[in-house]
Order: structure tokens, then sequence, then C-alpha cells
């Protein structure tokens, strides 16, 4: 009776709190790879999009920060959770899947959408007015344009751009006039997409930024050169395997040889070198007495 009695005195806004931190929990369970991204400006239909499009093996929650470590608190379940703590970005996304983590940010990573500039923003790349027609009416606006060195006319009523203009050019600050233009033209120039901070997998191993954004032929090189390196050192530890067997076996040859040689160990394999080597030393020793003509 007294529990009912306190579940009725909690606030709305502390229930809803309890029922996300359960959400998040049950998701923690049901899905191995759990990942943080800072959503930063996407506009509302481009995170619909994803949630469209990556469903139903990936589930999107944006969530308060404070409201994590609470429900990961929840989640013994779960291994590696605490290391994606320390990765929480400023406007958080958790993105909950069934994919594997490489796989999944392989996915987000081309799914994208474009945005208005702001003013005061520097652009990544040159900004360009194509040539062509435009839905503006003749008014102020075509004032604005030409000002600012726009080639115009006015075809059908409507204003036309009559050639490619680069209204901005990379590294510059936008003015508040030229976004207010680049905005009645329709034009969005800058590319925005989840920015993901880290993802742990159902074994809680941390998958960085970094890691994840190598691509397949990156990863293969560096298996290649981890095999080749590995081999190597297990050559010079004498670790015999089927694949250093025959390369152990054969320096052990070239050094044997070579010892023999040094100390002048005659047989078959070494008579040439030791002949040659003390025909060299004896010409030496005729050049350094003087003897040779």
């Amino acid at each position: 009776m007294r529990s009912t009695q306190v579940a009725r005195r909690k606030s709305p806004a502390r229930q809803r709190k309890e029922r996300m931190v359960q959400r998040i929990v049950e998701n923690l369970r049901e899905y191995p790879t759990v990942m943080f991204a800072d959503f930063g400006r996407s506009p509302a239909d481009y995170l619909q999009r994803l949630r469209k499009e990556l469903a139903p093996d990936t589930k999107l929650m944006v969530v308060k920060k404070r409201l994590v470590p609470i429900a990961f608190s929840n989640a013994d379940f779960r291994k590696g959770l605490n290391i994606l703590l320390d990765h929480i970005p400023q406007r958080l996304m958790i993105i909950f899947s069934k994919e594997k983590p490489w796989r999944l940010y392989q996915k987000l990573r081309g799914m994208t959408t474009y945005v208005d500039i702001l003013p005061g923003e520097v652009a990544k790349e040159d900004i360009v007015i194509p040539a062509g027609p435009t839905d503006l009416a003749p008014g102020p606006i075509l004032t604005d344009l030409r000002a600012l060195g726009i080639p115009t006319k006015i075809i059908g009523g409507k204003i036309s751009i009559s050639e490619n203009f680069v209204i901005v050019k990379k590294g510059e600050r936008v003015q508040s006039q030229i976004a207010e233009i680049l905005r009645a033209l329709g034009i969005k120039p800058v590319e925005v997409h989840l920015e993901i901070t880290g993802a742990v997998d159902a074994e809680g191993i941390f998958w960085s930024p970094e890691v994840l954004a190598k691509t397949q032929e990156e990863i293969l090189e560096e298996l290649r050169e981890a095999a080749s390196a590995g081999v190597a050192l297990a050559v010079e530890q004498g670790i015999v395997t089927d694949k250093t067997a025959e390369l152990i076996m054969r320096r052990a040859v070239q050094r044997a040889l070579a010892l023999a040689t040094e100390v002048g160990w005659v047989t078959p394999e070494t008579a040439n070198v030791i002949i040659q080597k003390a025909v060299m030393r004896a010409r030496a020793l005729e050049r350094a007495l003087g003897l040779s003509s």
C-alpha cells in the first residue's frame, strides 16, 4: 500500500525519466552493439529517414546524457559500458544494433544530408551558385544578387542565374547577407551526418572512431603486416610452426655455412668460398709486402 502511494506521488517528469532508463536497459539486453553519436545539426526529417532505413535491426534513441550512467548501472549483464561513458558527446544519440560495429559505422558514414550554412560559419569547400532558373521573383533580392556580382537575368518573370558563380571560397567565413541569399535560393552547402564517438560490441570490446573509420583495404593491409611481423618474430625466437619451419631451417643453414666459412671448416658447401677468401687474403698480403708486380 505504501509503495503504491509513493508511486502515485512521482511527478510525470520523473516517471518519464524512469521509463526512458528502462527502455535503455531493455535495448542493452536486446541489441549486442551499442554506439554513441553526436547528432549535431541533423534535421528531424534526416533522423526519421535513418530510423526508417536502419530498421528493424537498428534503433536510434535521443536521450538526456544524465540518464545514461543510471541506465548503465542497471545493466550489469553487459561488459565494457563504462568505457562508453568517457565518450558521451554533446548532443547524444544512442544507437542500438544487431549489426557489428564496423559494418554499422560503414553504413552510417554513407547516410548524409545537407543543411543551410549559418552566418559566421566557415566554408569547408567552395560554395557555388549554379547557373539556371530559380523560383525567385524580381525584387530586393535581385538587387542583392547583382550587388554581389552574381550574373542574373529575368526569364519568364523569374530570376535566372546566367553562369556558375563561386559566392564563398573554401576557408572563408560566411556573411549574414550571403547566408540569407543561399537560403532563399534553396542551396544547402553543409553536409551533416552522425558523428560517432565510440561503440561497444557484445564482447565488451570498445571500438574507437579511428578504428571504425578504417576501410576494408586498410584492415586487410594491417592484417597482412601483423601476420608478416608475427612470422618474423616467430622465426627470430625459433618457434616452429607450419609457417616458420622452412624459414627457420633455411636461416639455420645460412648461419651454419657462415660460421663454417669464418672458422675455415672445409665442406663441399664451404670449400669454394674458403678458397676464394684465402686467395683474396693472399693477394692483399702480397700488396702489403710490395711483392705484387
